[in-house]
């Protein structure tokens, strides 16, 4: 029963390990620099900062409050 919890958590381990490289190798270069061309306007560099950001409950289109304190 020992040797086969062992060999669960052997693979367990092993499975975390094997996401852990492929997240840090794959993902996060790519995450890094997309937000380093953002900042110095490579992307998005046209769009409005308020249309991108997120709008108010009550400023969005086709919404109608109906009791406001």
């Amino acid at each position: 029963m020992g040797q086969f919890l062992g060999f669960l958590f052997f693979i367990t381990m092993a499975m975390c390990g094997f996401w852990c490289l492929t997240f840090l190798v794959g993902i996060v270069p790519y995450w890094l620099t997309f937000g380093v061309a953002e900042r110095f306007g490579k992307i998005n560099k046209n769009s409005d900062p308020d249309e991108v950001r997120r709008k108010l409950l009550t400023e969005q289109p086709g919404v109608e409050v109906l009791y406001k304190k």
